[in-house]
């Protein structure tokens, strides 16, 4: 029976958005790279990886479900709306951007945190919370899951590797196409075995870069009780880059000229930048969650934080 269910999930994933299949298996991979001892205890035993369903089978979880019964409301988790005026001005606010009836990818990361050693729930909700987070946190370092301007770019129509029509899109792009040609793969490549090595790959060869920056992770926002405060942080960052580059040279330019060349040269030194951040938040937030589990920690619900830019 869990194997049918991984099957099905594994089907279920076909053409799932949101840093691509590529992007999220690497955050997770690398992320795994950084856990504890205990840490990767509290992980494998929540999956139940034995079977073959590793960390970052999980970290696409999130976006299989978010369309069946029962977890549509989890749709607009994935990202948060930030009302600013690209490429002028970038900037997130909590209680501007957030929706305050089905929330946001901070608020749902703030809401999974809290459920994950909530031993209230059964381990089957303790696992979901987990797999949200595997996910949200890939999510949140994805800029276009950080801005409202043409629905996070899904509405401005581009040409990538003169490939052009309806289906492409900006932030179809900078969820996959950038990410598959940066590491040599046709986006049209779907089989999970491919992938899942190329995700390995590449994170040891972000981790080896994060090293060589000094990146560790002692040094990032990692205390689950102001997770708000963190997972703002990350927001706030990611979208820094919607002025920097991703719309930086207006939307009438992106839609006219191919993205696959200039534009995607530059792209690729901020998609490694972003993913390798996420792979490391990633691995200090699973840490900080297997560690409180062990010694029993309440965790306290803290909404009231928000930085404002």
């Amino acid at each position: 029976m869990i194997l049918n269910n991984i099957l099905f999930f594994l089907a279920a994933i076909q053409g799932a958005y949101c840093w691509g299949d590529l992007g999220h298996r690497t955050v997770a991979y690398l992320a795994a790279n950084y856990l504890t001892d205990d840490a990767s205890q509290f992980v494998n035993t929540l999956l139940e990886n034995d079977q073959g369903f590793d960390i970052s089978d999980g970290a696409l979880w999130a976006d299989s479900v978010k369309r069946r019964r029962g977890y549509t409301q989890t749709a607009e988790w994935h990202y948060i709306d930030a009302q600013d005026d690209p490429p002028r001005t970038c900037g997130v606010i909590y209680k501007r951007d957030c929706k305050a009836g089905p929330g946001c990818v901070v608020s749902a990361i703030t809401n999974m945190t809290s459920r994950v050693n909530d031993g209230d729930l059964d381990t089957n909700q303790q696992k979901e919370a987990l797999m949200f987070i595997l996910h949200f946190i890939g999510d949140i370092h994805q800029p276009l899951h950080t801005e409202m301007l043409d629905r996070g770019g899904n509405e401005i129509k581009v040409c990538f590797d003169s490939h052009c029509g309806e289906k492409v899109n900006l932030h179809g792009i900078w969820d996959k196409d950038i990410l598959y040609k940066h590491r040599g793969l046709k986006p049209s490549v779907s089989d999970h075995t491919i992938l899942k090595e190329a995700a390995a790959q590449w994170a040891a060869e972000l981790k080896s870069s994060n090293e060589a920056r000094g990146m560790v992770t002692t040094a990032e926002c990692s205390n689950i009780n102001t997770a708000q405060k963190c997972a703002l942080a990350w927001a706030t960052e990611s979208n820094g880059w919607i002025c920097k580059y991703v719309l930086q040279p207006s939307v009438d330019w992106i839609e006219q000229n191919d993205l696959g060349g200039d534009y995607f040269n530059g792209a690729v030194t901020i998609v490694d930048d972003l993913i390798g951040k996420a792979g490391l938040r990633l691995g200090a937030w699973l840490n900080a969650l297997a560690a409180a589990r062990s010694t029993g920690e309440k965790f306290v619900v803290q909404n009231s934080e928000r930085v404002e830019v």
